[in-house]
Order: C-alpha cells, then sequence, then structure tokens
C-alpha cells in the first residue's frame, strides 16, 4: 500500500509540474526562468518605437524568433562560461541577438565526429535550401559526403548542437507548442542553415493562439 500511495503521489507531483509549465500565457520556461507572452509583446513594442514610425515593418521579427532569441540567451548564458552574466533590468532586443550571436561564436564545445546519417542530414539540408543540386551527378550524395566532412566545421556545428541540446534538457526547456520547435542555426550555407540545434518539445500539442503572428522576418543587427 505504502508503495502504491507513493507511486500516486509522484504522479501527483508529475501532473502538477506539467500543468505549472504549460501556461498559455507563458511562451517559454527556461529551469526557473519564464518568459510570458506579454514581455515577448512588449520586446517587440519597444523594438517598434527604436526604429520610429516609418520604419519597414520587414526589419522586425517573429514572434517565434524573439521567444528562440530569449530561450537561447539563457542556455548560453549556463553553458558559456566564457559570456558575460546578462544584466538585471529590461533589455531590448539588439542587445540580446547580440548576446547570442557572440554566444554562438564563443561557445566551446568538443568536436563530434559525423557519422554517415549526419552528413546526410547536412546534404538533404543543402538540397532544401538550394545550396545543392542533387540532379547533378557531381552533386550526389556519395561524391559531396566525403567534402561537407573535411575542414572540422561540421564536427565543431555537431558538438555545439550537442552542448546546447544537453542543455536544454538540464533546464527542462519547455516551449509554448506555438512556438515549437525553436531551431538555432550552427552552420549554414549562403542559403540556409546546414545543422541547427532544435530546441522544445514536437509541436504535438495546442494552446489558443491569442495573438496574431506576424510574418517571419530578420532578427535584429
Amino acid at each position: 500500500m505504502r508503495r502504491l500511495t507513493a507511486a500516486a503521489g509522484i504522479a501527483t507531483a508529475l501532473l502538477a509540474l506539467a500543468a505549472c509549465r504549460s501556461n498559455p500565457d507563458v511562451a517559454a520556461y527556461v529551469g526557473d526562468r519564464q518568459f510570458t507572452e506579454a514581455q515577448v509583446t512588449q520586446l517587440l513594442d519597444d523594438l517598434k518605437k527604436q526604429q520610429g514610425a516609418g520604419a519597414d515593418p520587414s526589419s522586425l521579427p517573429n514572434r517565434t524568433q524573439v521567444v528562440q532569441l530569449l530561450v537561447l540567451d539563457q542556455l548560453c548564458q549556463r553553458v558559456n562560461k566564457a559570456a558575460a552574466p546578462a544584466p538585471a533590468g529590461p533589455e531590448d532586443l539588439g542587445t540580446i541577438s547580440q548576446r547570442v550571436q557572440t554566444c554562438n561564436e564563443s561557445l566551446q564545445a568538443a568536436p563530434v565526429q559525423p557519422t554517415e546519417a549526419d552528413l546526410r542530414e547536412v546534404y538533404d539540408n543543402g538540397v532544401a535550401v538550394g545550396a545543392i543540386v542533387p540532379a547533378d551527378p557531381e552533386q550526389s550524395f556519395e561524391k559531396l559526403k566525403d567534402r561537407l566532412g573535411a575542414g572540422g566545421e561540421v564536427a565543431t556545428a555537431l558538438g555545439k548542437r550537442k552542448v546546447l541540446t544537453d542543455a536544454a534538457k538540464a533546464a527542462d526547456v519547455s516551449v509554448n507548442p506555438r512556438y515549437r520547435s525553436l531551431q538555432f542555426p550552427l552552420l549554414s550555407f549562403q542559403q540556409g542553415p546546414a545543422i541547427s540545434a532544435i530546441l522544445g518539445q514536437p509541436a504535438s500539442e495546442a494552446v489558443v493562439d491569442r495573438i496574431a503572428e506576424p510574418s517571419p522576418e530578420a532578427l535584429p543587427q
């Protein structure tokens, strides 16, 4: 009976934990930190004010990109010992974006030797963004796989991805389904990402979408 009682208690605790990390008014949780939808809106409103009334709306990031920045910024502070801690108080998106970019450049990670599956992932991503033309016999996977893995760039990116995904698991990162899954490019072709860290659970749940989603645009520089 004690075992059953204990098991029931654990189940209740797990359900309570799941419930407290699925508030539709919260965009993302990272450890004991949460980012609300209101905070995302405020950051975008502040950016609009900075750019002025005559600014091009296409220069604004969308809400998903803002959530991605906030999550990555928290993870970077957890895993990158060289990174300066974020100052207390409100910040603007430009500052956060720059800090995330610096984190990516300085993130220390042991290289991970790419498997054939990893190289296939890079190849398929290259095809998806138009950097590789599979109809060209000289650009088949067999022809390119050794070149894709040469130079160490793929191994370095895979190492960074492992560090970030491990940190996300340790911090119990939970992302509102409307923003899942967040993708952080770690290695790119000129046309688009080759290797990305994917953070947050797959989009398999439904949450009421209370705020209209702007069209995707570039992150602030």
